[in-house]
């Protein structure tokens, strides 16, 4: 072959090349463009949503910002009713040294925190003496509830009876509440398990921890068969005893506080239940402070007294230092 048809061969398989490759090469560019666009589109569009959550998130925190939390509940402590006692075993020994007391219970119920104290031989039972005319009063109270008397029938002998502790008009309401019978059913219809009838109101048996439950329920708030109406009578004859008689339960309570007491006094004597020759003083109260709010009850039962002042004082003494213990809870 001459040098020019080697040439020319070489210069067509030159040009072939250069076709073949330019032919190859514009396929080639049309991917990368469609690529770049491909990959511009989605980190648009990925922006787009990065945006419009950021967005949504922002709104979602000022939302939440303008409503008020709701506060977590923090639990008080329990009330620790031991460490707040106001019969712990120091005061009870000292108290009973002091007066001698032998034979007794008394019972103290905290209102406000719902704790119960109990002091001396709670198995024993006593005779009421004038503090069965409360049950007394209840049961004549639940007549006039009923409708089947009328209070201003009653109304002169209910304020001798409790105001004055006056036995006569004692024996006679206790004859229209219907005696032994209706005093029987009254023990039942209140629940007292430790209170049993005897020869008259007088000798009726009972302890402390039956009648601070007994005024829960006719001057407290608890459920029993007395309506509130004839409770507030109760309440209201209590809170105005002769102050000669307003001792024990009702001592030591503030000036602007309010106490609804009754007392009991009797001097045994032959032919009584034993002990003869010493004395049964007994007390029952129910105190509220100057908001009306109840406060506490206490009730105390005894028979071994060498003289009255001796066991007045006693639950005097009782009722002032439950007043500094609880009168500041």
């Amino acid at each position: 072959m001459d040098r020019a048809s080697a040439s020319g061969a070489e210069g067509r398989r030159s040009d072939s090349f250069r076709g073949h490759v330019s032919n190859a090469k514009s396929p080639s560019r049309n991917r990368y463009v469609l690529r770049r666009l491909l990959v511009f589109g989605i980190a648009s569009l990925l922006v787009v949503i990065g945006l419009k959550f950021a967005a949504t998130k922002t709104a979602s925190v000022d939302l939440d910002a303008s409503v008020t939390p709701t506060p977590i509940p923090v639990a008080s402590p329990a009330f620790d009713c031991e460490a707040n006692s106001p019969a712990s075993p120091e005061f009870v020994s000292t108290w009973s040294a002091e007066y001698g007391a032998v034979d007794f219970n008394a019972t103290v119920s905290d209102l406000v925190h719902g704790c119960v104290y109990s002091i001396g031989d709670q198995t024993k039972t006593f005779k009421v003496a004038s503090t069965g005319k409360v049950m007394v009063a209840i049961g004549i109270l639940e007549s006039v509830a009923a409708g089947s008397i009328s209070y201003e029938s009653v109304e002169a002998d209910m304020n001798l009876m409790i105001t004055q502790s006056d036995n006569t008009a004692a024996d006679r309401l206790f004859v229209q509440m219907g005696g032994n019978k209706a005093m029987s059913d009254l023990i039942s219809r209140y629940g007292l398990v430790a209170t049993n009838t005897g020869q008259f109101w007088g000798t009726i048996t009972t302890n402390s921890a039956d009648q601070t439950h007994l005024l829960a329920q006719t001057l407290g708030t608890q459920p029993s068969p007395l309506p509130e109406k004839q409770r507030v009578i109760l309440r209201d004859l209590m809170s105005q005893v002769n102050p000669e008689q307003a001792w024990g339960a009702g001592a030591g309570v503030p000036a602007n506080w309010v106490v609804a007491v009754k007392n009991g006094w009797y001097l045994s004597v032959p032919g009584d239940t034993p002990p003869i020759g010493l004395w049964r003083i007994n007390t029952v109260g129910y105190v509220w402070d100057e908001t009306g709010k109840a406060r506490w009850s206490l009730a105390g039962y005894s028979n071994t007294w060498e003289s009255e002042e001796r066991g007045e004082s006693a639950w005097s003494d009782l009722s002032e230092h439950v007043a500094k213990v609880l009168g500041t809870n």
